[in-house]
């Protein structure tokens, strides 16, 4: 073999054994390579685990809090039914508050959810409701909103202002408001209903009952009471009204506006009257509602004719409401009360049911009750004088309330008896308030002993005999 093809050879070999190790080398790198992100990898995971670790204790007291405010919170959010009633209780707070609606409208919310939000279990809600009210209607509105059963949020409004050659021309104030209530139900999502198991649960809810009460407590309703005006100004009102009326005759500009105030709550009070009095359970709840009604009618409409008769109230808003919520309301419900009697005076289921609760409450010893039933009835029993049915029964209904105010009476005298005592043929005596009485015998101006018996006295009491026991 030549020398050139040895070194020829050599070489070879040289280039064949470098070409291993440089692959064997390229290849120790990629696995090299591999390891290291394998290790990065596992030192992310790691990280992840320990940050789930860390953040696991507070996550599971979050899930227990919620699981356990889960029922208040689905008891504060309206359910179908109640989004299906929402309308009806705007047209009821309307009725309520003296707000005069024009529209009630739901506002489209699928633009909200499509905005790139994450799905939600709750679901927005919204209405925009027009309507017109001076400030004070407004805010009773807002609170029977506020106060509903179900959450409720008012998110925006706009109000405007009522001109002053309006408010003289109504005589009232005439808001023009647009506002916008939201609402939230729950809507629960594929998969939101599965429920992860955790270890060691009852006593971990114990341990956060503070915390449970606290968040429970903050997801309740909040009741509150509005109490009206008090004495304040509509801010939205001009507040150039003249302080003086040129007639000397008539109130002050702010007399007349609190007199027709006055009159305008009498007049709903009155107005409650006849709404129960049309809802009443029983006859008897019917007349005792009729007869307040009557009686705050009567001295409504006294006052108001002695008013209109002395011309006290001539300032243009004061006379405008007075006629539009105090005369026309008036006069509606009084032909609304005439027109519902069908017959004179009352009829005689209600007599029958009226006597028997009076014989009831007699029999009970609730003599008050008796003649408060009696009272109820009573201003109608001289119209029924030419039915003979009815008039037995009113006759019947009259002696109870007799026999009532005379048992109340006689039980309200105080007599002090120790005892009776008879001597031989003598008639028997006994001993009253200090003093020994016989059969005969007053007991001061209105008793007379009828009869005497071991523990007991009868006593003549306006004609009729009573007992009395010691």
């Amino acid at each position: 073999m030549s020398e050139k093809k040895i070194w020829t050879g050599i070489i070879a070999g040289s280039v064949v054994i470098a070409g291993s190790f440089a692959f064997m080398v390229h290849t120790e790198k990629g696995k090299i390579r591999e390891t290291h992100a394998a290790v990065d990898s596992l030192r992310t995971e790691i990280d992840k685990s320990r940050t789930t670790i860390r953040t696991t204790p507070d996550l599971e007291r979050e899930v227990i809090v919620l699981r356990e405010i889960a029922e208040r919170i689905k008891e504060v959010l309206p359910d179908t039914k109640d989004l299906n009633d929402l309308i009806r209780n705007f047209q009821d707070y309307s009725r309520e508050t003296g707000v005069r609606p024009s529209s009630f409208k739901p506002k489209d919310t699928a633009k909200d959810r499509g905005r790139g939000k994450l799905a939600s279990a709750f679901e927005k809600v919204a209405y925009t409701l027009t309507l017109e009210a001076d400030l004070f209607q407004f805010l009773d509105f807002v609170n029977k909103i506020e106060t509903h059963r179900r959450f409720m949020s008012i998110n925006s409004f706009k109000l405007d202002a009522t001109s002053r050659r309006k408010l003289e021309s109504e005589g009232f104030a005439s808001h023009k408001i647009q506002m916008e209530v939201e609402t939230y139900k729950y809507v629960p999502k594929a998969g939101d209903t599965q429920e992860v198991k955790i270890e060691g649960y009852d006593r971990k809810r114990d341990l956060l009952a503070g915390e449970i009460n606290r968040r429970r407590q903050a997801v309740s309703l909040a009741s509150y009471t509005y109490r009206g005006p008090r004495g304040r100004r509509d801010p939205f009102i001009d507040p150039r009204v003249p302080s003086k009326v040129t007639d000397p005759n008539a109130w002050t500009v702010q007399r007349q506006m609190d007199e027709v105030d006055e009159l305008v709550r009498r007049l709903d009070e009155a107005t409650k009257y006849w709404d129960s009095s049309k809802k009443a359970a029983s006859v008897l709840d019917r007349m005792v509602q009729r007869s307040e009604l009557e009686k705050t009618l009567a001295l409504l409409q006294e006052d108001l004719r002695r008013i209109e008769g002395e011309k006290k109230i001539n300032y243009k808003p004061a006379e405008k409401r007075l006629t539009l919520n105090v005369v026309e309301p008036l006069a509606a419900l009084r032909s609304e009360l005439e027109a519902s009697r069908a017959i004179a005076g009352p009829s005689r289921e209600a007599l029958e049911q009226v006597g028997a609760a009076m014989e009831r409450h007699i029999l009970a010893g609730e003599y008050d009750a008796a003649l408060d039933s009696y009272k109820a009835i009573e201003s109608g029993l001289g119209l029924i004088h030419l039915d003979p049915p009815r008039e037995e029964l009113a006759e019947w209904i009259r002696q109870l309330a007799f026999d009532a105010g005379t048992l109340r009476d006689f039980g309200k005298i105080k007599l002090t008896i120790y005892g009776y005592v008879i001597i031989g043929e003598n008639p028997p005596v006994v001993m009253i308030n200090g003093r020994t009485r016989s059969i005969g015998d007053p007991v001061g101006t209105e008793l007379i002993v009828e009869a005497i018996r071991p523990s007991e006295v009868d006593f003549i009491y306006h004609g009729v005999v009573l007992t009395r026991h010691y």
